[in-house]
This record gives structure tokens, sequence and C-alpha cells, in this order.
């Protein structure tokens, strides 16, 4: 008697595999496993600051256009040269912002909490981001969160905090 796969496993096993291989390539970059990729819960995403202005429709946009980490402290997570351009958010624990031979540290709650876009790869001064405790953050492609502000999502009290942040320690303003 020969074994057949249900075509409900057939079909899972088909969507799975290309997330598979996503997960590989990036941990085979990160061989000490010092990002994990992690679950974006709604609930928790709701009380972030970066996203409390958000209604449950855009946080669900903001899910599906992210990707959240689970990071080790002393990982460096991205640096003003990268060519990928994301945009990072501090969702949980803390990071730090080195630059010109100094560290500055962020909380979630904190101008520093966001990390990219012009305010960062346009400044002077090279810098790079690497977290200072246990923390979740998230990444976008820069393409997305453009998207996402263009349809009206409300981070703007925060991205102002940081452009102003950014000039401070990035360009001496």
């Amino acid at each position: 008697m020969s074994k057949r796969l249900s075509p409900f496993i057939l079909a899972a096993g088909a969507l799975l595999m290309p997330l598979a291989q996503v997960a590989h390539s990036f941990s085979s970059d990160r061989q000490d496993s010092s990002m994990q990729a992690s679950t974006t819960y709604l609930y928790l995403l709701r009380k972030t600051p970066f996203f409390t202005r958000l209604t449950t429709a855009q946080l669900r946009e903001v899910i599906a256009h992210s990707r959240e980490w689970e990071v080790k402290p002393g990982t460096a997570i991205a640096a003003s040269g990268d060519a990928a351009r994301s945009v990072w958010i501090l969702l949980d624990g803390g990071w730090q912002v080195e630059a010109g031979g100094k560290v500055y540290p962020a909380l979630h709650d904190q101008p520093g909490k966001w990390y990219g876009r012009d305010a960062v790869y346009a400044a002077a001064q090279p810098s790079r981001l690497v977290v200072s405790q246990h923390s979740y953050v998230m990444q976008m492609t820069q393409t997305d969160f453009e998207r996402l502000l263009a349809q009206g999502l409300d981070f703007q009290t925060h991205l102002a905090q940081g452009e102003q942040y950014y000039a401070e320690i990035l360009r001496g303003k």
C-alpha cells in the first residue's frame, strides 16, 4: 500500500518552502543566531509608543509589511551605509546609535526609537545601530514605510522627534 500525501499537506509545504528559504538565507548570514525571527502580535503592537495612534486596520497593514526580530545584546543590525535602507523601530528593549566615537542609547519610548530614512542615510556622519539589551525590533523596507505614510498612518510626532534627535547627533545641528 503506497502512502499518499493529502492535497492540504502538499499545499502547505508549497507555501512554507519559500519562507524557509528566506529564513535560511538570513540565518546563514548570522551563524551565531544573534537575530531570530519573531511574531508580531497586534495586541502588543498597539501598546508600543510608535504605533499607539494607529487603528486596528492600520496595525494589520504594518504587520503585513514588516518583519519582527528578537535580538541579542551587542548585535549590530544596521548602518548608515546599508544599501537596503530599511527603517528599524524599537518595539521593546534598548539599542544605541554609535557615531563619531560616541554612543547614543535609546529605549522604545524615546526619540531614538526608530532608525533609518533620510535622517540617517543622508547624514554626513556615518553611524551604526547596535542592540544594547535583549530587544524586539521591527524592520520595514523604506519603500513600504513610505507607502504606509502616504496611506495616512500617523507616525508624524515620532518621526519629528527622531528627525530632531538625528540632526543633533549625526549632523551636529
